[in-house]
């Protein structure tokens, strides 16, 4: 067990069991959480509304009868509680408590405990979704207060996979809506995660808490693009590069791993954009500085020596490469109308986006496959 905060006092105590009714907790706990925000207590405020903490009645060995705000989680959220021990955020949530008729003496965190042989569903290949996104997904998304999962009852949760045509009923498992979910969930091959996961962004829609942001609306949609197995073509590391390329490579990198790929869009686009540049800077091919994706491409494989041998079936190749030019010239339009370049209401959905990183991609392995052909050859 982790003491997070300590009044003064003895320092032992013990928890007696009784915990504070749900009903009541969920009261107190969002009125101590609305008048931190008012006092400009923001951090304590989301430290409050973001961990499983209730109220126990405890006592000590002097027989001293006081309160203490526990909460029993798993290892990823005792982790990141206890790297915050004895910060002030827990004394001014434990005063606010005490302020609003119930005495915190100590407000502590312990592991959850869990069986050492856990049953995975996903089959060989699949990776499933992580704790630490299914953490964020309940509690900086669809949001938890007093063990509630959002707006869920249990005939509503029950309800929930109903509608999804998922044989799942929550009352099959114990605890809280949350627990029950976060259960069903971690438990569920990745195919069922992505659909509950679609599901679960139908019902919360974005800007209907402050949690649900656009930011962790697109990451939820990058997770279910994984989870569906929608696969991305091997990140390029071309021989010609330049620190835009290099920068925009990583960035589309750690986008398509953390958000998806509607992140990844305008990033894949920066990249063999710059990348076209330095081709074409290395050859000594004249080109205007804001020359588009698609005169780039032209102007490369008009004029790099890399591109006069074209191999068998010539004729054939050059008709992909046209095809090519016709993609590369729409991936503007996207970037700039259906991608986070720019504040547009309208994104590419995870397939498309996945769609247009992987034309990317391949026109980039194409070229500097070419390229690398042209040096071996001296």
């Amino acid at each position: 067990m982790i003491i997070l905060y300590q009044a003064s006092g003895a320092g032992d105590f013990y928890l007696c069991g009784n915990k504070m009714p749900a009903e009541r907790m969920r009261t107190l706990k969002h009125n101590v959480s609305r008048l931190l925000t008012a006092r400009n207590k923001a951090r304590a405020a989301q430290l409050l509304d973001s961990f499983p903490f209730e109220i126990i009645e405890s006592s000590n060995f002097f027989g001293d009868d006081f309160s203490v705000l526990y909460a029993n989680i798993p290892l990823g959220q005792y982790e990141q509680l206890g790297k915050m021990k004895n910060n002030l955020a827990f004394k001014d949530i434990a005063s606010t408590f005490t302020e609003l008729g119930t005495y915190i003496r100590f407000i502590a965190t312990e592991l959850k405990m869990e069986s050492a042989a856990q049953p995975s569903k996903a089959k060989k290949g699949q990776q499933g979704l992580r704790d630490s996104e299914i953490h964020k997904l309940v509690y900086n998304y669809i949001g938890v207060e007093g063990g509630y999962l959002g707006d869920f009852s249990y005939r509503s949760h029950r309800d929930f996979y109903i509608e999804l045509d998922l044989n799942i009923n929550p009352f099959d498992y114990e605890g809280t809506t949350r627990e029950r979910f976060m259960k069903i969930i971690s438990e569920s091959e990745p195919k069922v995660q992505a659909k509950i996961l679609k599901g679960i962004l139908d019902r919360y829609s974005i800007g209907s808490s402050k949690l649900r942001t656009q930011d962790r609306y697109d990451e939820i949609h990058g997770w279910i693009g994984r989870l569906l197995g929608m696969s991305q073509i091997e990140h390029p590391t071309p021989r010609i590069t330049s620190d835009v390329v290099e920068r925009a490579l990583t960035d589309a990198k750690q986008l398509l791993q953390s958000t998806g790929a509607t992140s990844g869009v305008d990033r894949a686009h920066t990249a063999v954009h710059g990348y076209l540049h330095a081709v074409c800077k290395e050859a000594h091919i004249t080109c205007k500085s804001d020359a588009n994706l698609n005169e780039l491409l032209k102007l490369v494989l008009q004029h790099h020596p890399g591109f006069r041998d074209a191999g068998n079936r010539k004729e054939d190749i050059d008709r992909i490469l046209k095809a090519f030019s016709t993609i590369l010239d729409a991936l503007n339009p996207l970037r700039n109308r259906a991608s986070v370049a720019h504040p547009n209401e309208e994104l590419l959905k995870e397939a498309e986006a996945m769609l247009v990183i992987n034309s990317a991609w391949t026109i980039l392995h194409y070229i500097d496959a070419k390229l690398k052909d042209q040096s071996n050859e001296y």
